[in-house]
């Protein structure tokens, strides 16, 4: 239905007070005009968008419903709508009518992206990845694409795939910390720590106080062989996270392999008193056992096996406390 020209008149000076976003006047317009045309698709669709905009997400959908039903094929309803659910976060109720919207508007990569971001917080990885790819081949430096198949790959364990979308991104814009991230984990995961630890120095450089990339960076540096380095680097966090036992559990690792079995026993303990934790129980049973007291040492691998059976690190503790054990016995 085309407006009559002073509903075109209302339609146009609402949308205008959008933009400047004098909200509650452009709903006032809104609905005055709509009083004269209940059915009337620009107003319709100017009040779905208000509301949206001001996550009235619900009154923005039942707007937008209004209109499919005099017009189901509307794209400015289909695609509100699919936003709107987007902002509820429930993306399984977005897939349809996105979907519906593509059929329309096919090539539209924005709206294909969010469609794959929905596909792919629903586990459905095939669906979502032939959405990413055709975006990509459509738009290939489009950075929501290249972020979300990077992100899949990442959880896929496909690293070659991940870092080939992952570093086109960052050669767009260096400045996803997230992503340096991901990529140094990726490097680490494969023991190259020199170039992990590129990435992780420019995600810690851009946000100093990122304890993911710092902890990365400080696996990288004990890769190396380089604890004191470490030691600091996971110190920072500690001193933000003083209950990470994650982190304690580190550090009583890397004052072991340094001989100072004080100061690991130290941060062994301090995990200990916040909960279980099996590292820093496999610590301290390297500790006991270096120290020749193989009954504590026997013990805490227990401990673990009980609470995880079949902890692969544990047995090789044990084992080599049994053996340990033994040749002091004889």
């Amino acid at each position: 239905m085309q407006p009559n020209s002073e509903v075109l008149k209302l339609s146009k000076q609402g949308k205008s007070l959008m933009k400047q976003r004098r909200y509650l006047d452009a709903e006032k317009i809104f609905h005055q005009a709509l009083e004269m045309e209940p059915e009337n698709s620009y107003i319709l669709v100017g009040l779905g968008d208000l509301c949206r905009i001001t996550k009235k997400f619900g009154k923005a959908i039942s707007f937008y419903t209004r209109l499919l039903e005099v017009d189901e094929s509307n794209v400015f309803a289909l695609r509100g709508i699919g936003d709107c659910y987007r902002g509820l976060r429930q993306p399984e109720k977005s897939i349809d009518y996105w979907a519906r919207y593509l059929e329309v508007n096919r090539g539209d990569v924005h709206v294909m992206v969010r469609l794959a971001d929905a596909y792919k917080s629903m586990g459905k990885d095939s669906e979502s990845e032939k959405l990413y790819l055709e975006s990509i081949r459509i738009q290939g430096e489009d950075r929501y694409a290249l972020m979300g198949l990077g992100n899949l790959y990442y959880k896929e364990r496909e690293d070659d795939k991940a870092l080939k979308y992952f570093e086109k991104l960052l050669s767009l814009d260096g400045h996803y910390v997230a992503v340096l991230t991901m990529v140094g984990n990726i490097y680490q995961r494969r023991s190259d720590y020199a170039s992990a630890e590129k990435y992780y120095r420019k995600a810690v450089e851009l946000e100093p106080d990122n304890s993911y990339a710092i902890y990365g960076l400080g696996n990288c540096e004990r890769g190396q062989g380089h604890i004191d380095e470490a030691i600091e680097l996971w110190g920072r966090i500690l001193a933000n996270e003083p209950y990470n036992q994650n982190i304690l559990s580190r550090l009583g690792d890397a004052w072991f392999s340094k001989e100072d079995m004080g100061r690991a026993r130290y941060y062994y303990d301090q995990s200990l008193a916040i909960d279980f934790d099996a590292f820093a129980l496999i610590g301290l049973a390297r500790l006991f056992r270096v120290e020749g007291e193989f009954v504590e040492a026997e013990a805490c691998c227990n401990r673990v096996l009980m609470e995880k059976p079949g902890f692969e690190r544990a047995i090789e503790e044990l084992s080599l406390v049994l053996i340990d054990k033994d040749l002091a016995n004889k």
